[in-house]
């Protein structure tokens, strides 16, 4: 599989390619150019369009667009730390949450204590969704889906990894840095890199050194920026130019070739989702009618037929029977019974894809959830996911009482099967935040 590291920022537009395949990871081409504008920028990316074409891309915002914070849980479990997240950090936000997009990114993996790891150490990393759209238009406009967004200090986050320091030091490549003790990365963001501020990266390590306790001695430079590096050594920090290689190549950008090593964080999420991934669910769901609609058909034609036409008709319609069980599905290999098959392939598929397969719109469920609930009850939902055969809502209201009353009603709706409360807890604003589980009933 290609993959594509894309690096957008400050008038600088840079790419790397690396390949995929037989556990082997190969660095194939980069690029770094410079525009002037936006449309300049559109033009050479539209130029490298059809060279990515059926490439998985991954695309950096910068870092400066982003805000985070770092935040310790009692356990490793990444979907646990996703749904925990935005409750640990939505009241010390100065944003509602509603207006970002959010996920987080492990830090450091070391295990002090000898044994088995208790505390895990996560970057929680929030984009304004305003931003996030901005850049897809963009993107879009040069013919560009990116399935991956990520800022773009977690390119030099997994550049960083393969360089090696010494002591305590600090990675920088344009505006980001990253902090690395021994072969430990420990912390990961942007600061101010403007010409008209000199104080930007000290401020910057300083606030870096008091959290960590640990003085930076060295800074390691991926690209040449003199004033930065006469501001460190003002600052009595040692610089050290590096240019990192990569299987004994070198990137035209290296944090480029960093977003294309990137896993694990990526902000196209919800309404933001990779389109191509819907447009697939979609497919599976057509496949999913229309082969029942063919077992319906094809059922009736087998019974009906056999009682209606001769013996020497009989072996004529299975013939065609099977036809049209391969027209459905041209890689089978057996093909014994064909109406018995598609009916085993039916009732995979519904298990597979749940009640959305059915014909049951999210529309369905979000209108049975309105009708269910107390019109006395006043309520705010801030989240409907409706996943498969399960429904999760969040949201506010009046009292402990009101949510109580909401899932007593909701749980006499006909299309729900069971209803549980994941959480109450009183708010700041003294209103009563929680969160449901729903279970729908399978209508096929």
């Amino acid at each position: 599989m290609k993959i594509v590291g894309l690096n957008i920022d400050k008038g600088r537009v840079a790419a790397s390619v690396i390949g995929t395949g037989m556990r082997q990871i190969e660095f194939k081409d980069s690029f770094n150019r410079a525009f002037a504008t936006d449309a300049e920028l559109v033009d050479i990316l539209k130029e490298k369009s059809s060279e990515w074409a059926g490439a998985r891309i991954v695309s950096s915002i910068p870092g400066r667009h982003f805000s985070q914070r770092i935040v310790h849980f009692p356990f490793v479990d990444r979907k646990r730390i996703e749904k925990a997240l935005p409750f640990e950090i939505e009241d010390s936000l100065p944003f509602s949450l509603d207006d970002m997009v959010i996920d987080h990114f492990p830090l450091d993996k070391e295990e002090k204590s000898g044994g088995k790891k208790k505390e895990t150490s996560v970057l929680g990393i929030l984009l304004p969704k305003t931003v996030l759209r901005q850049h897809l238009d963009l993107l879009a406009s040069a013919g560009i889906d990116p399935q991956v967004i990520v800022p773009s200090y977690i390119g030099l986050y997994f550049i960083s990894k393969m360089i090696a320091v010494e002591g305590n030091a600090v990675l920088i490549d344009g505006g980001d840095l990253c902090t690395k003790s021994g072969d430990f990365i420990t912390a990961c963001r942007s600061f101010s890199d403007s010409g008209a501020t000199s104080t930007g990266i000290n401020h910057t390590l300083k606030a870096l050194e008091i959290e960590s306790g640990e003085r930076v001695e060295k800074a390691y430079l991926l690209s040449a920026n003199e004033r930065l590096s006469a501001e460190l050594t003002d600052g009595g920090i040692a610089v050290v130019p590096v240019t990192p290689e990569f299987k004994g190549q070198k990137a035209a950008d290296p944090v480029s070739l960093g977003l294309a090593l990137s896993d694990q964080i990526n902000f196209r999420k919800g309404e933001f989702s990779y389109r191509q991934a819907d447009a697939g669910i979609r497919k599976r769901t057509r496949t999913l009618v229309v082969a029942g609609a063919v077992v319906a058909l094809l059922a009736a034609a087998n019974i009906g037929v056999k009682f209606y036409l001769v013996e020497s008709n009989y072996g004529k319609l299975d013939r065609q029977i099977r036809e049209l069980y391969l027209q459905i599905f041209p890689g089978a290999k057996s093909v014994v019974d064909p109406v018995r098959q598609l009916r085993t392939s039916l009732d995979e598929a519904k298990k597979k894809y749940g009640v959305i397969g059915s014909g049951t719109s999210a529309l369905d469920v979000m209108k049975a959830v309105t009708d269910g609930i107390p019109k006395e009850v006043r309520v705010n939902f801030q989240e409907f996911n409706l996943e498969g055969d399960r429904l999760k809502l969040q949201g506010e209201a009046a009292s402990f009482e009101s949510v109580d009353k909401m899932k007593a009603e909701l749980q006499k709706v006909s299309q729900f099967s069971d209803v549980a409360v994941q959480d109450t807890r009183m708010g700041v604003d003294n209103k009563v935040k929680f969160r449901f589980e729903i279970k729908l009933k399978q209508m096929l």
